[in-house]
């Protein structure tokens, strides 16, 4: 299997809740055929890195233990720089079995966890329009003539709404349950507010709890972002445990930031930010950056990596977090520019030198 399916799995799926609060032990045991002995495996939880397990294969089987207090996807794969198979797959708080072959390993069969049905009933739906994508997507790379790279890049673009439509009738007609609610919280961008609300009336408070269900009533309470509108609150810890509001900065020129360890564009735009701190700072310049890490230890070394000394917090809950939810963040980097009053007079997404440039000219105009 590609490193690209890897990556669009990422992008369509990203992870995780049910049966909450109390931790509990489970076993995730597998046969395999195919591979050879000692393959060395991992188990990773794709809502936190942190959690991550390996082993090997020994006369055809697996054995993790981990903990768990909430239904969790985990990813169970094979070394990324061998031969790659991965499948994605829920755990809840009871022990799982997996069996199969190396070469349907994607569609490996789960006992114990009547989740991974509606999982995979939803995956079904799309599994041929994501194989199709996939290959165009792989043609494409080989492809130098600009005409027909175009014009498979305009294929793709049919499918992804072919896809999306899918996704959204799946949301719609299967029953409510904490998979269905999963999709919703990663298409939230998607819909209208009242579509959003219409069919996250639809799930029970049981689920309306979970992390994906308060994010999605975040947003639900949460207007449009725009330009003149008052910046929402957001509220931080830094590495000392010390809160800091962004309100604290009142009567300063702010840009927040919002970013990640792992984001490399968010990184290099770092870079940027930091001559920008220092040319402007003593205009009354300030940077509040939030990061989206879950990662103590990775937020901190990206930190020490990048020389971040403006105030730089984290609550350590990823996209799950209320606090990018009240600024309808789906993807970093992204930034807003915060007048002394308050106000957003400035929304930048993604990373550019000609994004920064502009951000220049607007921090110019209103330290003046």
């Amino acid at each position: 299997m590609s490193k690209f399916k890897l990556l669009l799995t990422f992008l369509f799926i990203i992870n995780s809740c049910l049966a909450f609060g109390q931790k509990t032990q489970i076993q995730v045991s597998a046969s395999l055929t195919g591979f050879k002995d000692s393959t060395k495996f991992y188990l990773v939880n794709l809502d936190s890195t942190q959690q991550k397990d390996s082993t090997y294969l020994i006369n055809g089987k697996l054995e993790f233990n981990c903990t768990i207090s909430e239904p969790l996807i985990f990813r169970l794969y094979t070394d990324f720089e061998k031969e790659f198979f991965y499948i994605n797959f829920w755990i809840e708080q009871k022990s799982i079995s997996l069996s199969g072959s190396k070469d349907k390993f994607s569609d490996l069969q789960i006992e114990g966890s009547p989740i991974n049905d509606i999982y995979k009933s939803v995956l079904d739906k799309v599994a041929t329009l994501y194989a199709l994508r996939e290959k165009l997507v792989d043609q494409s790379f080989k492809e130098a003539n600009k005409k027909y790279f175009d014009g498979i890049w305009k294929s793709i673009s049919i499918l992804d709404k072919d896809v999306l439509k899918i996704r959204v009738e799946t949301i719609a007609n299967f029953n409510p349950s904490l998979v269905t609610l999963k999709e919703l919280y990663f298409l939230r961008n998607d819909f209208t507010t009242d579509s959003l609300r219409l069919l996250f009336a639809k799930f029970p408070p049981s689920l309306k709890n979970t992390k994906y269900g308060e994010v999605i009533s975040q947003y639900l309470l949460t207007e449009a972002i725009k330009l003149g509108s008052y910046a929402p609150e957001i509220t931080g810890v830094d590495f000392n445990k010390k809160e800091t509001k962004l309100s604290s900065f009142r009567n300063k020129v702010v840009l927040l930031d919002f970013w990640a360890s792992w984001c490399g564009p968010c990184r290099e735009s770092i870079k940027d930010l930091a001559e920008l701190y220092k040319k402007y700072q003593s205009s009354g310049f300030e940077i509040f950056s939030f990061s989206l890490d879950d990662d103590f230890n990775a937020w901190k070394t990206a930190s020490t990596q990048e020389h971040i000394n403006w105030t730089n917090v984290s609550d350590l809950k990823a996209f799950y977090s209320k606090q990018p939810a009240a600024y309808k963040i789906r993807s970093i980097p992204q930034t807003f520019l915060i007048d002394r009053e308050g106000k957003i007079i400035g929304i930048y997404r993604g990373f550019s030198k000609d994004g920064t440039a502009k951000l220049e000219r607007d921090i110019q105009k209103s330290i003046q």
